[in-house]
């Protein structure tokens, strides 16, 4: 009785440990795959990567605060200009 109750407890908390194990994610991240891509923009620095569904996005910024985002293109491993914004680097003091 008492090598049954090992057993079941053995049987139990394995169950317990794998149900709860983190979901596997895709290695290396979309975002470091893109990154490799990355161009280098003359004048500008870049301020960051971030997804919105299934597509990766980066800003750019210049010295006055103007924002350019890009897109990356998965398909052809490369990046497209998205957006520019006058001054969308700058932060409200609203």
């Amino acid at each position: 009785m008492k090598k049954e109750k090992k057993s079941l407890f053995l049987i139990i908390s394995i169950l317990l440990l794998s149900g709860c194990a983190a979901d596997i994610e895709e290695y290396p991240p979309k975002w470091v795959i893109a990154s490799t891509y990355l161009p280098k923009m003359e004048g500008y620095r870049n301020a960051g990567f971030f997804e919105i569904g299934n597509s990766i996005y980066s800003h750019y910024c210049d010295s006055h605060g103007n924002m350019v985002r890009i897109k990356f293109n998965e398909e052809k491993k490369s990046w497209e200009k998205y957006k520019y914004e006058t001054f969308g680097c700058l932060e409200s003091k609203g």
